[in-house]
């Protein structure tokens, strides 16, 4: 890779961050219902 991106480049680099950070959201999101159902159920 010398340094330059080209446009497509680029565009799929911003499509698989934004898809990165979906999945880091839904993980934290599932991650605390799990915290919060553990510490409900199982006191």
């Amino acid at each position: 890779m010398n340094g330059k991106l080209s446009l497509e480049d680029r565009f799929l680099l911003d499509k698989s961050l934004e898809e990165y950070q979906l999945y880091q959201k839904l993980m934290n999101k599932l991650t605390s219902e799990i915290i919060a159902y553990i510490e409900k159920e199982l006191p």
